[in-house]
């Protein structure tokens, strides 16, 4: 008989009463706080501390994983999230993310993961401070199609040049043309010295 996966709560942390909701209102079996390390001694004093009272008071109930992540490097953020969620989804887990509390671009990181691995979520949270209200998120598309993809990732690969995209997708020249100036117009890619990705663009093809 297949083992059925846990419950697990994906989750950004700075003062820890939201985290203590997502908790009680979500009821995960395993929570993973995302969180920076701060420079300054006495905000990452702080967060070590809240980090040590969550652990010891819900030590008997739930598993507690600590990652670090960058500050304000979105396009990391999003990888290691995505990592994350890829594989807690291979061990067949239900997947839900909590984004109240930490920097606002860790939250935003935690999203656009979610919005790249919809498949993979249950569902993306965030608790209203004043009722402590569990409202759930709306899960945008992030998808373009195949043929638009395919192009941003032969352009990660550094195949630039028209002809040369043309050949590895094969289409015809026009068609190239026009994928090309879609995505640019769309912002997955810029024409400084040579076709590049975009951070958008870079998230597209996680």
């Amino acid at each position: 008989m297949k083992k059925e996966g846990v419950r697990v709560v994906i989750s950004t942390i700075y003062e820890g009463y939201a985290v203590k909701q997502a908790i009680t209102k979500l009821s995960p079996d395993k929570l993973i706080l995302v969180t920076d390390e701060p420079k300054d001694k006495k905000k990452r004093e702080k967060m070590e501390g809240v980090i040590k009272t969550i652990k010891e008071f819900f030590k008997e109930t739930i598993f507690i994983e600590v990652i670090k992540i960058p500050s304000y490097n979105i396009l990391k953020i999003i990888e290691k999230v995505i990592k994350i969620i890829d594989e807690e989804s291979e061990k067949e887990n239900k997947i839900f993310i909590h984004t109240t509390e930490g920097r606002k671009t860790i939250s935003l990181g935690l999203l656009f993961a979610t919005y790249r691995r919809k498949e993979k979520v249950k569902g993306a949270y965030y608790i209203t401070e004043e009722e402590h209200i569990l409202i759930k998120l709306p899960m945008l598309n992030f998808e373009i199609n195949e043929t638009k993809k395919l192009f941003l990732k032969e352009i990660s690969k550094g195949n630039g040049e028209l002809k040369e995209l043309q050949k590895k997708i094969k289409l015809k020249l026009s068609a190239t043309y026009q994928n090309i100036q879609e995505l640019k117009e769309e912002g997955y890619i810029e024409n400084e010295d040579g076709l590049k990705l975009t951070d958008l663009g870079r998230i597209i093809i996680l």
